[in-house]
């Protein structure tokens, strides 16, 4: 399942509470496949960043994303240096 991120949420990723929202919501969902689809989205905080991997971290759900802009992917990279391993 895609989930296009700047319509879950909103093309600025800044506040935790939704990350933990989203997984959430995936949580709940029969699927076990899913791929965060970041197309159009333009900012994502340090917040947001974190609360994503930790929520990643604890799901048991098989997720990957797709199309981090040259904005988005240093922060993704770095939290998830730092959450992940």
């Amino acid at each position: 399942m895609i989930i296009k991120l700047k319509d879950e949420i909103n093309r600025a990723l800044d506040f935790n509470k939704s990350a933990t929202d989203l997984f959430n919501k995936i949580n709940q969902k029969n699927e076990s496949d899913f791929t965060m689809d970041f197309d159009g989205v333009i900012f994502i905080s340090m917040s947001f960043a974190q609360a994503y991997y930790a929520s990643k971290k604890k799901s048991n759900k098989n997720i990957s994303e797709i199309n981090l802009s040259d904005d988005v992917k240093p922060m993704m990279e770095l939290v998830e240096k730092q959450l992940m391993h």
